[in-house]
């Protein structure tokens, strides 16, 4: 059994559902509405603890479900007070059983049946990053994504999105959707922020529509169905969240490069190579600058728009190399 959401206009919508095995696919049940707010059904008996109202688990009993407080627990555990949730959330989780482990060679083969979409996902939720030659190895966390439905897995996985970081869903959808495929470049391949946004946008929305029609991915459900209820949210955190992650890097990509341009420029102007004269200190740099304005400065017989262009340069420059403009 597992708690499930869906959105609605006014929020979010949660229930129980169990996976069934069906004649080729697992496939999702619903056993039990909860309404839009779960922690309904919470008790508080006083100090650290809780426990879910025993006639949601009768009522589920009755209803052929087998269950207990400690699974109940479990599921409820995001809804429970703040407070309480952090006290308890390492006891609760640990006792969670923990099914045998398999054998490498058993491990390898049990590896090639789970979709690559949700082991890249897993992945990368579980590290933090992703790399493609991790699946050459046994990887047991994975085994998370077996005996479930669609359904299920999405659920699974989108609790553990809501801990994504911001500055990590640009490379949390590159990795999930495999984008480097669609950017053979060596040495730029795995960097999501080497291409362009709109080159990222096309590629992501290729790789987002060619997912739902992948058969094996939908397990039994149509296209129109895994769009809607599965694939839309990353659409939305894509869009969202993308953009303005990515505008930043490229406002920092576009200062490096002026940075390195204003170091070229004074350089070239000094006569001198960009590596010197980022190793001059403040106070050296400013004796070059008055060493040359004694020469161009209008009131000692130079030339003004001469003048405004060393200042300019050199303003440029100590910009570019971290100092205050004061000269």
């Amino acid at each position: 059994m597992y708690l499930a959401r869906k959105r609605t206009p006014r929020g979010f919508r949660y229930s129980l559902r169990v996976s069934e095995k069906g004649d080729r696919f697992w496939r999702s049940r619903e056993i039990f509405d909860l309404g839009e707010d779960p922690a309904r059904y919470i008790r508080y008996p006083g100090g650290v603890t809780f426990y879910v109202d025993p006639e949601l688990e009768e009522e589920l009993h009755r209803r052929g479900v087998e269950t207990d407080q400690w699974e109940l627990e479990r599921l409820f555990l995001r809804f429970v007070s703040p407070e309480i949730r952090e006290k308890l959330w390492p006891y609760i989780t640990r006792s969670e059983k923990k099914a045998a482990r398999p054998s490498r060679r058993e491990q390898m083969r049990l590896q090639e049946t789970f979709h690559p979409f949700d082991k890249r996902r897993l992945i990368f939720l579980k590290f933090g990053g992703f790399n493609p030659r991790l699946l050459e190895r046994p990887l047991w966390f994975l085994n998370r994504l077996r005996d479930k439905s669609r359904d299920e897995i999405e659920q699974l996985l989108w609790e553990m999105e809501d801990r994504l970081r911001p500055r990590e869903v640009v490379s949390y959808i590159y990795a999930a959707f495999a984008l480097w495929d669609y950017f053979p470049e060596r040495l730029t391949r795995f960097i999501p922020e080497a291409r362009l946004q709109r080159e990222l946008d096309q590629a992501f929305l290729t790789a987002l529509c060619e997912l739902a029609r992948d058969e094996a991915f939908r397990m039994g459900l149509s296209e129109e169905e895994v769009l809607r209820e599965y694939l839309s949210r990353y659409v939305i955190l894509y869009f969202d969240t993308t953009e303005g992650a990515r505008r930043m890097f490229e406002e920092r990509r576009a200062g490096r490069w002026a940075r390195a341009e204003a170091l070229h420029r004074a350089a070239r102007y000094f006569g001198l190579s960009p590596e010197t004269l980022s190793r001059l200190s403040r106070k050296e740099l400013l004796r070059l600058f008055r060493e040359r304005a004694k020469v161009l400065h209008p009131d000692r017989g130079g030339n003004k728009e001469a003048f405004v262009e060393l200042r300019a340069i050199f303003e440029e420059l100590m910009e570019a190399l971290g100092y205050r403009r004061r000269l």
